[in-house]
């Protein structure tokens, strides 16, 4: 992001939205991160926060440690769409 001579550069603002399949649900975050990997970080954090994993109480199966290894984190939350967030900040943490 551009700034002013004397200013400090700001810091991009992210849209990230993740969404889950089983619960057909979709939740969107607006997060300020200096890219867009770490934006996916920041939101994911702010996801876990607002939905937290449920435990569950025995040893995972064979698959689903195979999907972790693969990128997934067991929560069944997946990466939908990071894009420049160019809307009003309002809205954070919305999920449908």
């Amino acid at each position: 992001m551009a700034s002013t001579p004397g200013e400090a550069p700001r810091t991009p603002r992210w849209r990230v939205a993740f969404y889950h399949a089983q619960q057909a649900r979709l939740a969107t975050y607006g997060v300020d991160a200096p890219t867009p990997a770490a934006a996916v970080v920041a939101g994911r954090t702010a996801l876990l926060a607002q939905h937290p994993a449920v435990p569950g109480g025995r040893r995972p199966t064979l698959l689903e440690r195979a999907d972790r290894v693969g990128g997934g984190d067991g929560t069944g939350w997946v990466l939908y769409r990071i894009g420049p967030d160019t809307a009003a900040p309002s809205g954070d943490g919305l999920v449908r």
